[in-house]
């Protein structure tokens, strides 16, 4: 179905990086480096008042994050590609990621373009053939990912509802269960049927959210491990401000390499893709 290139895919697990040459097809955890767009400034949630009960006004409250995010505490991130450390402030992070029904909501609204039903890998040849995974041209896919969105694309939806992509760094502590440090959102380092990926059965395109039950961290954040790879804004170790990145596996990665290693994030040349959706955060209240 699709044409096949010898790529060079790194492996980063638990600190360490692995090479290996094989042919590939131009899957979401591919690292190349292109001319990325600029990405849009992110928009800070307004800080939300604190209650205390009536009973107990010495007892403080823990501030809470919007309706469908979870707060995550803040920490120390040794991150998985270098085990470089990088202080995490705590942030608000959607539960699941962002759907058709919402995407269709925020154009009624004006809020954002139609969802597309193209790719753009910048071949023709190869959006003719994808492009009919997209989810903007069905309707049948409601619960399903907003899928084939541009990073620009996904930071204005963020922006209507006052949020923002999650950075990188906060992507990878988030699938990490925080202080837990786990390689994997599930806790396992071993993909099988935790996610929507292309294993144990090839897919035809994204999951319902919430389909794999096993995919979520502690805190309640689900999908991070597989459905779709999601846009986020560069983690520290970016070179450019502007690239675009994208972290966690999809629906079509079919590679153990991609599951376990994909929290490693990467850079691609994609503007839109098949494979690519997101979520939006928020800093804390």
């Amino acid at each position: 179905m699709r044409s096949l290139r010898a790529e060079l895919v790194v492996v980063v697990f638990a600190g360490a990086a692995c090479a290996e040459a094989r042919d590939t097809p131009r899957e979401d955890a591919q690292a190349q480096t292109a001319e990325p767009r600029a990405e849009s400034q992110a928009v800070k949630t307004p800080a939300t008042a604190v209650l205390v009960p009536a009973n107990h006004t010495d007892i403080p409250v823990p501030p809470s994050c919007g309706p469908g995010m979870k707060l995550v505490p803040g920490g120390t991130l040794s991150t998985l590609e270098r085990g470089k450390d990088v202080t995490i402030a705590p942030f608000c992070l959607d539960e699941v990621e962002v759907d058709v029904r919402s995407w269709r909501a925020c154009e009624r609204a004006g809020g954002c373009p139609k969802l597309s039903s193209r790719t753009d890998w910048d071949n023709p040849d190869e959006d003719r053939i994808v492009s009919r995974f997209c989810n903007g041209g069905r309707s049948d896919v409601d619960d399903q990912p907003a899928n084939c969105v541009s990073q620009e694309e996904a930071s204005r939806y963020c922006a209507s509802g006052r949020k923002r992509l999650p950075t990188g760094d906060e992507w990878e502590w988030a699938a990490r269960g925080g202080k837990d440090g786990r390689a994997t959102p599930w806790g396992s380092p071993v993909a099988t049927d935790q996610i929507c990926w292309g294993k144990p059965k090839k897919r035809t395109g994204t999951c319902a959210r919430r389909s794999h039950a096993l995919d979520v961290t502690p805190l309640g954040v689900h999908d991070l491990g597989g459905n779709v790879s999601e846009w986020v804004s560069p983690p520290s170790r970016s070179r450019n401000a502007a690239a675009r990145w994208v972290y966690g596996a999809s629906w079509y990665a079919v590679d153990d390499g991609y599951a376990r290693a994909a929290l490693g994030g990467v850079q691609t040349p994609a503007r839109r893709a098949e494979t690519i959706g997101f979520r939006c955060a928020a800093d804390a209240p």
